[in-house]
């Protein structure tokens, strides 16, 4: 007998998509509250991504999203803040530039692998960046920029050979990849099998029924 095992999903916050929704719908919620929902339909994780915001205003959000993701058991995942990844112990995403600064500094232990750190995963863009990656210490990947998307209009997505290479490469270390880059319910079923989840971010800022929204992709999800 053979068990479905569902993919990883991960939602991405937005938040100049989000501020704009908000507006558009004349919603009297707050971005927090809709990110709270957001959480409470039960993603795998969130993705705190928030380029806009300066680093207090960063923590504050996560500080007030932290107890509505324990008690939801999504996973938070901060987006390049390493302090604030070990003063809350939640896992950190970096870009490959920042993998190769962090093993430079670390020095001190002749290594050229990543510090202590919660789990960390590598935004990744071409084969040099998942070597790269991959050689520092990374647990995950998450290649991007798979379709055209509104986040990045006008950049073309990456070709399926590359893709696939990369793909290869992290399947010799055993390392998972998830997809992020204009993944929606209608590009979805274009990937290959071979992603161990998806990271969605633009259309998860513009939702009137979240949990119907979750539950459809947690039904698609499932292989």
């Amino acid at each position: 007998m053979t068990t479905s095992v569902s993919k990883e999903l991960t939602y991405v916050t937005h938040l100049p998509a989000l501020a704009k929704f908000l507006k558009k719908t004349n919603s009297f919620i707050s971005a927090t509250d809709y990110l709270k929902e957001l959480i409470r339909s039960k993603p795998n994780a969130l993705l705190l991504r928030a380029k806009e915001s300066v680093p207090k205003d960063y923590e504050r959000l996560l500080s007030e999203l932290l107890p509505t993701a324990k008690e939801s058991e999504v996973q938070l995942i901060v987006s390049h803040h390493i302090e604030l990844a070990v003063k809350y112990n939640v896992p950190v995403q970096l870009s490959a530039m920042e993998c190769t600064s962090l093993t430079s500094a670390n020095t001190s232990t002749k290594t050229n692998t990543l510090p202590e750190l919660p789990f960390v995963s590598v935004s990744v863009h071409s084969l040099a960046e998942a070597n790269t990656a991959i050689s520092t210490g990374a647990r995950r990947l998450v290649l991007g920029h798979l379709f055209p998307s509104r986040c990045k209009p006008g950049l073309a997505p990456r070709s399926e050979t590359d893709c696939q290479r990369i793909l290869e490469l992290a399947k010799e270390d055993n390392i998972p990849i998830h997809g992020i880059g204009g993944i929606n319910f209608n590009t979805y079923p274009l990937m290959p099998n071979d992603y161990a989840g998806i990271y969605v971010m633009t259309e998860t800022m513009e939702q009137v029924d979240i949990k119907s929204y979750t539950q459809k992709w947690r039904n698609l999800l499932i292989d």
